[in-house]
């Protein structure tokens, strides 16, 4: 066999040759003249080194070998109408991979998905929840394309965009007296919250050491079973009030307002950094 390139419409010529039942109706639908299909033609059977057709007298009959490549230039030229259709779409398409705090996904992106996922069908969503921390991480690492992740740190690998203000507030029993600061929860207090890499954990570490506090931590995974600790009086925690605003048994916990200093969180969309 030649080492030549096989020029895709020298397929097309091909096929029209055998729908049209020769060269020079194909010349025709082709809208090329018949000494160009001819030369086609013989550029394809010099290529593959073998007879396409059957030449007798005025006509042409598709040889075995022509018979052979019919099926295989159809599916290329079906292939290449399919690259260039999907090409010329301006209809996102793919999978989107987006990160969030459990906060975010749970109160600010359940209609924004929805509307998402009607509007661009053919995107896929794939959602993971997880700490700031770790959020930040995995959009550097390029394993999340985007992630909402609260008061992120400063990165040169990241853009960052402000989305929303949380307002954070203390939580505790609903017994428990007023908390003003971090020296009313006594000399050896006990927190709820989530894992250091969680910024909201942070700031309650913040907190709690502006009033010269070492607290004792009991670390957990989801925001209903931090209020249930707390409305267990297991300890105090820090969250954004649209959490408590959610949970079911707001009246089994109390409410502590938080200094400016510690109450204000941005939740930011941070992605790669694009030079």
């Amino acid at each position: 066999m030649n080492d030549l390139f096989m020029d895709i419409s020298d397929l097309v010529v091909f096929v029209a040759v055998v729908e049209e039942g020769g060269i020079t109706p194909a010349a025709t639908r082709l809208n090329r003249v018949p000494s160009n299909v001819t030369a086609r033609i013989k550029k394809l059977e010099q290529l593959l080194s073998r007879d396409l057709f059957i030449r007798e007298k005025n006509r042409l009959r598709v040889s075995g070998a022509g018979e052979l490549l019919l099926g295989h230039a159809k599916d290329l030229i079906k292939m290449r109408e399919k690259v260039l259709e999907d090409m010329q779409l301006d209809v996102p398409a793919g999978l989107l991979k987006l990160g969030a705090i459990e906060m975010a996904a749970a109160t600010h992106l359940v209609e924004p998905m929805v509307h998402f996922n009607n509007q661009y069908p053919d995107v896929e969503l794939k959602l993971e929840t997880a700490a700031t921390g770790l959020l930040v991480d995995r959009v550097l690492r390029g394993e999340l394309d985007l992630a909402l992740a609260s008061d992120p740190v400063e990165d040169p690998g990241l853009e960052v965009m402000p989305i929303f203000q949380e307002t954070m507030t203390l939580v505790s029993e609903a017994q428990h007296k007023p908390i003003k600061t971090a020296a009313d929860l006594g000399e050896s207090p006990s927190i709820i919250a989530f894992s250091p890499y969680c910024s909201y954990r942070k700031r309650l570490d913040s907190w709690l050491e502006s009033g010269s506090r070492l607290a004792r931590a009991v670390e957990i995974p989801s925001y209903h079973a931090l209020l249930g600790c707390v409305a267990a009086g297991m300890g105090v925690g820090m969250v954004p009030q649209a959490i408590v605003d959610i949970f079911p048994f707001q009246s089994s916990v109390k409410t502590h307002p938080l200094p400016a200093r510690w109450a204000h969180s941005r939740t930011c969309l941070i992605s790669i950094f694009q030079s």
